[in-house]
């Protein structure tokens, strides 16, 4: 027993001693310095006072002068003990120091910022903030860039901090990334004090990536991310991915305010989920056939207005007109409602049960 007791001590004090050479001690060290010198300086400063027959803010600047070596020349030690106090006090131990303090300054801002850049950092003072959780296994980073530029773009979110906590950038974002204001901390979100790190619970919108758009298994990631984010108690606006839709109400019941398929190529849904709740069911209808989705019907239509053909199209229970064609092959979306249109055919959202009507039913009803 007093052996093993005698190993973990010799062993924790190994550790203290290693310790002393990382960051977490860093600032202590430069504390500790600072002091040092503070003495030195004290002591110098009455060195003056009492041999070379200064006053005080005389006997502080001589020695300021001197540790910094600049050397003025319009005050200097004359008697042999001042001579004495300033060779040890100042060459021996202030220029020393000062050396000391610029070199471990330094060490310890390009250490700042390397941690910065590795997402070691925990960023306690962001607020409001967009924190997106995960990111994908695939082409990352063109997704993030698309992601972050749409955001950026969005006038709702434009002034929004953005926050990546993902364990796939140790080394650092990449550059044209971090160009764009966006900063990282590196783990997963499974791991405890992760989500803490990050700010969780200061967040305005949190949005949980999916990590493999193609592996059910990455559902089980989301889910459990979505139950620590509910225990930390955060408030914000949270938006998951699910790659299975059965499993869509696990989620929310979870505490997702929306979720959303993991669409790629389009973060532009993801974006609009965050900022109008809802929209991401409508436009995930319009990639598939099931349910609603868009057709296009060709029909000559001269010198009708918008609003009549809306109107008209959801009276005869065909659908709603989300724009149409004109007479030179250009989509026209969201017309003037009371612009009168010369339209070649329509795109027409419509329903899984709906009866398509062909180009001359349309027409008879005008």
């Amino acid at each position: 027993m007093n052996s093993l007791g005698l190993f973990l001590k010799n062993r924790s004090q190994g550790r203290q001693r290693f310790k002393k050479v990382v960051h977490q001690h860093a600032v202590k060290d430069l504390n500790r310095r600072f002091v040092m010198l503070a003495g030195v300086v004290i002591c110098h400063s009455i060195a003056m006072v009492l041999f070379e027959d200064l006053d005080w803010w005389q006997a502080f600047w001589l020695t300021m002068t001197s540790a910094s070596t600049t050397g003025y020349g319009d005050i200097s030690a004359v008697t042999f003990w001042g001579q004495f106090a300033t060779i040890v006090l100042i060459y021996g131990l202030g220029i020393t120091l000062l050396a000391q303090i610029a070199s471990d300054y330094v060490e310890l801002r390009l250490s700042q910022r390397d941690m910065r850049i590795k997402g070691k950092m925990e960023w306690s003072t962001m607020r409001d903030h967009l924190l997106i959780i995960n990111t994908p296994a695939l082409h990352t980073e063109r997704y993030l860039k698309l992601l972050i530029t749409q955001i950026s773009h969005t006038p709702e979110l434009e002034d929004t901090p953005i926050q990546i906590l993902t364990p796939h950038f140790p080394d650092g974002l990449p550059e044209n990334i971090r160009e764009m204001g966006v900063v990282h901390h590196t783990g997963d979100a499974t791991e405890p004090g992760k989500l803490e790190a990050s700010g969780v619970d200061k967040a305005k919108y949190i949005i949980v990536l999916s990590p493999d758009s193609q592996n059910d298994h990455s559902d089980s990631v989301v889910f459990d991310t979505l139950h620590r984010i509910h225990e930390t108690g955060s408030e914000a606006f949270l938006l998951a991915e699910a790659v299975n839709d059965l499993n869509r109400d696990r989620f929310r019941k979870a505490g997702a305010d929306a979720v959303i398929r993991p669409i790629r190529a389009y973060p532009e849904m993801l974006v609009r989920s965050l900022i109008a709740p809802g929209t991401e069911q409508v436009l995930e209808n319009l990639f598939r056939y099931q349910g609603d989705h868009t057709v296009r019907i060709d029909v000559n239509l001269t010198n009708v207005t918008w609003a009549d053909v809306v109107t008209r199209l959801i009276q005869a229970n065909i659908g709603t007109a989300l724009g149409y064609e004109d007479e030179f092959g250009n989509i026209i979306t969201h017309p003037n409602t009371h612009s009168s249109i010369s339209a070649k055919s329509l795109i027409v959202l419509v329903g899984d049960d709906s009866n398509i009507r062909s180009g001359d039913e349309i027409r008879a009803l005008f």
